[in-house]
């Protein structure tokens, strides 16, 4: 299995220190620098007159593409790599920040990536998107809805042998453990005096293996913060059901290789979820996201994501808004947008005619300002 070298203090997930027998059964690869770094939002505390709000940088993850998905692919694509796969499948819209992740680490891991790919709003990112897929060697295959997706991908099981799966954004028990590794990790920043036991912990909610695993992580390390997911996707897919399912099946993933791992489950009523921030569909910005957008970064100098990170932060905003009571309590923003700049590498290779025809479409119009 390949090496990366990572920054950070950690050798390998705090997970396998607090239980053991999970190293030899459960396969793991360094691709992130972690711990991710933790501040309070001071400029923004003041302007908004909450002086407790925390941030948690997932978004520098990784000099090579950072966000809420290495954590997760540190997890599955090891487990590929573990039974010799050379190629990977996912799907996701034609914008996919999981899709983005998954080709450009799954590269640097000398695994082949397959992006089955659904219709979403045509914005900037997603034409950005479409160009740094095809960069970083990923093959493409535009199936427009989920049922041609789920076709598309059937297809391409029966005629190409050795193919591995990853559902999409990486929200399998074995991805959202990364997620229960990172609530240890978060434990032991506060236990180092990095930041208050957050009282509430916001964060996006979309194909749910995030809040699963945060869920189930902070249970096991004996953190009282009530996670909240801010659904950024449809409900159909990403509910209080489903997620609470999850979170019971990566339970089960763990203590069927380690019998100390307590057996908890999870219901309907543990999982916490606002759904009132979604807006007109999936991939459609909101208003209340862009003025928190908008607000973070004038005040932070941090950048949100319109379909995910900003209909979360607008969430967390609405909440300290509407609870006076809180009044300074520490809330914790948990960032899951990849804040590397790659803008230099779509400045280089932007010619779209070198996609797939069938995507030639989504760029009629050229939204990328720098072009």
């Amino acid at each position: 299995m390949p090496v990366l070298k990572s920054r950070g203090d950690s050798i390998e997930p705090l997970l396998f220190r607090k239980y053991p027998a999970l190293k030899g059964h459960i396969a793991w690869q360094s691709l992130g620098n972690f711990p991710t770094l933790v501040r309070k939002l001071e400029k923004l505390g003041k302007e908004i007159g909450h002086q407790n709000i925390w941030i948690k940088q997932d978004g520098k993850s990784s000099d090579a593409y950072g966000g809420n998905k290495v954590r997760k692919l540190e997890f599955i694509l090891a487990g590929a790599l573990r039974l010799k796969r050379k190629a990977i499948i996912t799907f996701g819209g034609i914008g996919t920040n999981h899709g983005l992740a998954t080709a450009i680490h799954g590269k640097r891991l000398g695994l082949k990536t397959l992006l089955v790919l659904v219709d979403q709003p045509v914005t900037t990112h997603v034409q950005e998107n479409l160009l740094l897929f095809r960069h970083f060697g990923a093959e493409l295959c535009r199936a427009h809805n989920t049922l041609g997706a789920g076709l598309r991908t059937v297809g391409y099981f029966l005629t190409r042998p050795g193919l591995h799966f990853v559902p999409a954004g990486g929200s399998s028990p074995l991805g959202a453990l990364g997620f229960v590794n990172a609530a240890f990790e978060l434990k032991n920043q506060i236990e180092a005096g990095q930041l208050p036991e957050p009282k509430y912990i916001f964060v996006a909610l979309g194909s749910k293996g995030t809040l699963a695993g945060l869920t189930v992580g902070c249970k096991l390390a004996g953190l009282q913060s009530t996670v909240i997911g801010v659904r950024v996707a449809y409900y159909w897919l990403a509910n209080e059901k489903n997620t609470a399912k999850l979170a019971n099946n990566v339970i089960s993933l763990m203590r069927r290789h380690d019998k100390a791992v307590p057996d908890v489950s999870f219901s309907e009523k543990d999982i916490h979820v606002v759904h009132d921030f979604f807006g007109e569909g999936y991939g459609f910005a909101t208003h209340q996201g862009k003025e928190a957008l908008e607000l973070l970064n004038r005040t932070e100098k941090i950048e949100l994501d319109l379909t995910y990170t900003a209909k979360a932060f607008a969430a967390l905003l609405d909440f300290i808004k509407r609870h006076k009571e809180l009044s300074n309590t520490p809330v914790l923003f948990w960032h899951t947008y990849n804040s590397v700049d790659l803008t230099p590498i779509v400045k280089q290779d932007h010619d779209y005619t070198k996609l797939p025809r069938s995507f030639y479409d989504v760029f009629q119009t050229n939204l990328i300002s720098y072009l």
